[in-house]
């Protein structure tokens, strides 16, 4: 009997390892953003940019924060680590890559990429698009 709860604990620990906590919290987390962001509250969204103005040319992780409500107001970029954030104005975005945990962007002439989580991508053009 022993042999058989050490196997079932085994089997249940392995199956807990198996789901990934932390991708289960990145995606409430982004649910959260998306619902937040469709009540009209402001949301920072994760992403990778490489901008010759914003990040010298250099792939930077950071956050974009989206106005309330979505046109109203400019996106900020919020780079990782710095003490504050600075206004983003990007041209239009067009899709050149795509995976289950990435889309990417980029710009006509190459100027500006960024690459976000697939779900959050819809929300972030709209907002980028309408204030463009």
């Amino acid at each position: 009997m022993p042999e058989l709860i050490a196997a079932l604990f085994t089997l249940l620990a392995q199956a807990a390892a198996a789901v990934n906590p932390a991708l289960l919290v990145r995606r409430r987390r982004r649910l959260r953003r998306l619902a937040d962001h469709a009540r009209g509250i402001a949301v920072r969204v994760p992403c990778d940019l490489r901008d010759r103005g914003l990040t010298a040319d250099r792939w930077c992780e950071g956050h974009l924060e989206l106005p309330p409500g979505g046109a109203a107001g400019p996106v900020r970029w919020y780079a990782e680590g710095a003490p504050a954030a600075l206004p983003a104005g990007f041209p239009p975005l067009e899709p050149v890559s795509a995976d289950e945990l990435s889309v990417a962007f980029r710009s006509e002439d190459g100027a500006t990429e960024l690459r976000l989580h697939p779900d959050e991508a819809p929300m972030v053009l709209r907002v980028l698009r309408a204030g463009a």
